[in-house]
C-alpha cells in the first residue's frame, strides 16, 4: 500500500510537469535560491553558478537542485539546511553544509518528508544528521560524502542517513564518517543498502525494528561496531567487511533479538569481538570469513536454532563463549561443518572432514566464561599448561558446542571481498618504523649510561 502511495504521489509530480515547459532557473553569486524556488514550477531545474550561497531552503515544489563544481550552501547553524517536502525533487552535485545542532528537533543538512526524493553526488559536512529521511518512501541517496563533526561529543552528534518510517529506501556508493551512527534504521523496511564505505562512527549500522533489509557489498571499518541489529527479522548480509572494530564494547556484528537472519560470503576482520548475538533465532552463517579477531563468536541466551556451515575461522585467539548451554546452534549440516585453524584432528579416510569432532570451547575458554577476569592470561603460560593438562587428562566438562564435522581445509570462498579489506589496510611508513625503534631504544641507552656513570 505504502509503495502504491509513493509510486502515485512521483507519477503526479511528473504529470503536472508535463503541462508546464521546463525552464532552468540560474542563480549566480550573490543571489537568492529561496527566491528562485518561489519562481520555478514542477520539472523545473533551478541552477547554481556561485560558489557559495547563505540560505536555509525548503523545497515544496519537484524541482531539480543542482550546479557547477558543488556549490556550497551554508546553513549557518539554524535549522535545516534544505528541507524538501515535494515528491520527486532531485538534490545533485552540492555541497551542504552548517546544519542546526538541537538533536531533539531532527536537524539535519538535508531533511527528506517526501516519497520519491533523490540526493546523488553530493558533499555533506558540518552535520548533525546528514541526511535524515522522516516518512518519505522510496528515496535515493546515492554518491554521496557525509562528514559529521569532530568539535561535538559523540553522543551529540547526529547520523549519517537516518531513516525513520521509511520504506523501499535505496541507498548506495556512499561514504559516512566522524558520525553518531553510519546508517540508522528505525521502522525502515525493504532498503537495499550497497558499496557504502562507513568508518570512524560508533555504530556502522544501527538497526531497530526493520525488516526485510538487505545488506551487500559494503566496508563497515574501525567503528565501535560494525553492525548493531536489534528487533528486527529477514535481514540479508552479503560479501560486506566488519574489520578492525576495537575496544571494551566493540563488535563487528551484534544481533539482539533478531529472528531469519542470513549472513553470507561476509569478511569479520580484527574485531574485538567477531559476531555478538543475544535472544536471535532461526539466523544462518554460510561461507564467511572470521579472522584475526580475539573472540570470534558470542553467545548468549535465548539463541535457538542458528546455523553455521561453510565458515572459516582462521587464528582467532577464541573460538567461541557462551553464558548457557549451547544444544540448540547448529554446526554442521549433512555437506560438512566449518574449518577451524585450532582443530587438531585427523582425516583417515581423506573425505575432507575430520573423524573426530571439534569442542569448539577449550578448557581455557570455558573458565572464562565463568570468570572473565581470566581473559588476561589468554596467551600466557599458565593457560597454554592448564589446556595441555586438559589434553592429557580431560576430567572438566568442556560443554556442548561441537562441530562434528569439521573441515580439514579452509573453504574456498570466493565471493569473500578480502580485496576491499587490503585495500585499506594501514601502510606503515619507513619514517614511523625508525621513530618507534629510536623510541624503543631510548630505555635502554638509559640504563647504559647509568651504569657506565656508576663504574
Amino acid at each position: 500500500m505504502r509503495l502504491a502511495l509513493a509510486v502515485s504521489s512521483v507519477v503526479a509530480a511528473l504529470l503536472t510537469s508535463t503541462l508546464y515547459p521546463a525552464t532552468v532557473h540560474t542563480v549566480g553569486q550573490g543571489e537568492s535560491i529561496a527566491e528562485a524556488l518561489l519562481r520555478a514550477r514542477p520539472g523545473d531545474t533551478v541552477y547554481l553558478t556561485g560558489r557559495e550561497y547563505h540560505e536555509n531552503l525548503v523545497v515544496n515544489v519537484p524541482i531539480t537542485l543542482t550546479g557547477d563544481e558543488l556549490p556550497l550552501i551554508r546553513g549557518g547553524y539554524q535549522g535545516n539546511v534544505i528541507h524538501v517536502t515535494a515528491p520527486g525533487t532531485v538534490l545533485k552535485g552540492l555541497h551542504i553544509s552548517e546544519a542546526g545542532t538541537r538533536l531533539t528537533k531532527d536537524m539535519a543538512c538535508v531533511l527528506v518528508e517526501a516519497d520519491g526524493v533523490t540526493v546523488k553526488d553530493s558533499m555533506v559536512t558540518e552535520a548533525l544528521h546528514g541526511i535524515y529521511v522522516k516518512a518519505g518512501n522510496s528515496v535515493q541517496i546515492v554518491g554521496n560524502h557525509i562528514e559529521g563533526r569532530l568539535d561535538l561529543i559523540e553522543a551529540d552528534r547526529g547520523n549519517g542517513i537516518h531513516l525513520w518510517n521509511s520504506s523501499n529506501n535505496r541507498v548506495h556508493r556512499n561514504e559516512i564518517f566522524n558520525v553518531r551512527d553510519g546508517i540508522y534504521f528505525s521502522f525502515a523496511h525493504s532498503t537495499r543498502i550497497t558499496e557504502n564505505r562507513i568508518h570512524n562512527a560508533r555504530y556502522g549500522l544501527h538497526y531497530m525494528y526493520s525488516n526485510n533489509n538487505s545488506f551487500i557489498h559494503n566496508r563497515f571499518e574501525s567503528n565501535v561496531a560494525g553492525a548493531a541489529l536489534m528487533y528486527s527479522e529477514d535481514i540479508v548480509f552479503e560479501r560486506n567487511v566488519f574489520a578492525r572494530c576495537r575496544g571494551f564494547r566493540a563488535y563487528g556484528i551484534l544481533l539482539q533479538s533478531i529472528s531469519r537472519a542470513e549472513a553470507r560470503s561476509n569478511l569479520v576482520l580484527d574485531n574485538s569481538r567477531g559476531i555478538f548475538m543475544n535472544n536471535s533465532d532461526s539466523c544462518r552463517f554460510e561461507n564467511n570469513d572470521v579472522v584475526d579477531n580475539d573472540l570470534a563468536i558470542q553467545l548468549n541466551g535465548g539463541c535457538d536454532d542458528n546455523l553455521f556451515v561453510r565458515n572459516n575461522f582462521i587464528n582467532n585467539l577464541s573460538e567461541l563463549l557462551l553464558d548457557v548451554s549451547d544444544r540448540e546452534t547448529k554446526w554442521a549440516d549433512d555437506a560438512g561443518g566449518n574449518h577451524w585453524s585450532h582443530y587438531k584432528g585427523y582425516d583417515l579416510d581423506r573425505d575432507g572432514i575430520g573423524d573426530v569432532p571439534f569442542d569448539i570451547q577449550n578448557v581455557f575458554q570455558v573458565v572464562e566464561s565463568q570468570v572473565p577476569e581470566v581473559r588476561f592470561y589468554l596467551l600466557s603460560p599458565a593457560a597454554e599448561v592448564l589446556q595441555a593438562a586438559e589434553r592429557a587428562l580431560p576430567i572438566l566438562n568442556l560443554g556442548d558446542a561441537r562441530d562434528p564435522k569439521p573441515l580439514m581445509q579452509a573453504v574456498v570462498n570466493k565471493e569473500v571481498p578480502w580485496q576491499q579489506a587490503s585495500s585499506s589496510r594501514f601502510s606503515p611508513s619507513p619514517l614511523w618504523a625508525v621513530f618507534f625503534l629510536a623510541l624503543a631504544l631510548l630505555p635502554t641507552t638509559a640504563l647504559l649510561r647509568l651504569g657506565t656513570q656508576k663504574r
